[in-house]
Formats: C-alpha cells, sequence, structure tokens
C-alpha cells in the first residue's frame, strides 16, 4: 500500500475547501509530483485526521477535505520540554525527535553555558525555521496534536514559573533515576542543559524552585540526545508506550 501524504490544515472541518500554501503546493506536486485527485490526509493539529483529495484545477491549488478519519485522544500524560538551545543542525535534530516522541511543549532556552546567542530578529528566523520541523514531524510521525513551540527565552525567567506537575532537570551526578520515581499524576517538567552542561548557580536556583535532579544511567550523553533518550524513557515508564492501544 502506498503511503498517503499528511497535510496540516489548522481550520480543517469536513465537507470544505480549504487553499494551498505555494510550499505545500511545491512540496506535493513538484517533490512528490502528485496529480489531481490525489489521497490526501489532514490533521488539524487538535487531535481530528481528515481524508482528502487534491485539487489543481484551478487558478491556486486547493485540497477537498472529504471526512473525518479519526480522533487521537490527548496524551495520558503531557510532556514539556525544557532544553537549552544548541549548535547546528543537534537542536534541529532534538526538535524533531521530540515532536515523534510525542512531547506535548517545547521550550527552548539560552542558558549561561550556551554556545548560541540569539536576538531578537534572529531568534524570530529561528522560531519560524523550528515551526517548519515541528508541523513536518507531526505530519510525518501520524500524530494528530501539534507540539506547541514556545519561543526561546533566558533560563532565568524559568525559576518563577508556576507548574502543576512533576519537574525534573537531567543530571549525571544525581543520586535518583526515573525509575526511583512514582508516575507523575498531572504533567512532566523535562529540563535538558546546553552541551557544557548547566552552571552550578543554575543547578542550585533550579533545585531551589522545585526542579528534581535525575539521571539516565552511568554514562554521560550529548545534549541533543538526552533529550530524546529521556522523552523516550518516560514514555515507556509512564506513557504512551507503556500500555496497549485500544
Amino acid at each position: 500500500m502506498s503511503h498517503i501524504p499528511r497535510i496540516h490544515i489548522p481550520d480543517a472541518r469536513a465537507n470544505s475547501t480549504a487553499p494551498l500554501t505555494r510550499d505545500v503546493e511545491h512540496h506535493l506536486t513538484r517533490v512528490l509530483r502528485l496529480r489531481e485527485g490525489a489521497p490526501l490526509q489532514v490533521f488539524d493539529g487538535t487531535g481530528r485526521e481528515y481524508t482528502a483529495l487534491l485539487r489543481l484545477d484551478g487558478p491556486q491549488a486547493s485540497i477537498d477535505i472529504e471526512a473525518l478519519r479519526r480522533i487521537e485522544e490527548r496524551p495520558s500524560l503531557p510532556i514539556h520540554l525544557f532544553v537549552a538551545i544548541s549548535r547546528h543542525t543537534r537542536m534541529e535534530w532534538t526538535l524533531e525527535k521530540a515532536v515523534e516522541l510525542g512531547v506535548s511543549t517545547i521550550h527552548p532556552l539560552l542558558s549561561a553555558r550556551s554556545k548560541v546567542r540569539l536576538d531578537e530578529r534572529r531568534a524570530e528566523r529561528k522560531l519560524d525555521h523550528w515551526q517548519s520541523i515541528v508541523t513536518s514531524a507531526t505530519a510525518q510521525s501520524g500524530r494528530c496534536w501539534m507540539t506547541e513551540l514556545k519561543p526561546p527565552k533566558p533560563l532565568s525567567l524559568l525559576w518563577n514559573e508556576d507548574f502543576e506537575g512533576q519537574k525534573l532537570i537531567l543530571h549525571p551526578d544525581a543520586s535518583r533515576c526515573l525509575a526511583d520515581l512514582a508516575r507523575p499524576q498531572k504533567q512532566l517538567a523535562l529540563l535538558i542543559g546546553p552541551e557544557s552542561g548547566f552552571s552550578s548557580a543554575e543547578l542550585a536556583e533550579a533545585e531551589a524552585s522545585g526542579w528534581l535532579p535525575v539521571r539516565l544511567g552511568a554514562h554521560i550523553l550529548r545534549a541533543e540526545t538526552a533529550g530524546p533518550a529521556a522523552v523516550a524513557a518516560i514514555q515507556a515508564l509512564w506513557g504512551s508506550w507503556s500500555r496497549v492501544p485500544g
């Protein structure tokens, strides 16, 4: 059975027509070489997926959204990933894998030892690029809930934020591992440091603000590996991987 492409349409509804952006049209017709009437799947980012057909017979390419195909439940354990921005394609890799693994939100952070510095203009460009990665990863993974990507902010602003749920910070010298903890009842926040790790002051601030240090194992992982690895472990222990789909 051939693969049916998935398209994100935020306001999708059954029995409607939606125009396609130039980028999406180029991908469908030039890259995938789809023709008039080709089947598509449309997801709205809020749990719904629809069947659809590609239309190329007008001045602008569009899709006919036909019927509701399925409704995906919200994650049983929302995971909020707070991650220090890493250099080059490492951050892109972290974003892509975190989305595939089912995190609910991603919060890019600038910490004391971050190798990346962003002014307002560069941050805006980065956010647009990262959002395209999040959207593509959601489409590829078959998910119907779009991971929310937050704008970059300084790590120091995190300590005063309220969060109802378990707050974990990865640290290789922590005395606890994930398996030592009870399943969080509401939601979980996971904080990942930069390539050089958190400063001692940041670690002290984190613990004072209720973040519990945990380790993944006996070895130190690269920054871009630690986040996805921890999310995968959390999903296996307490999340969507811990139960057989109904």
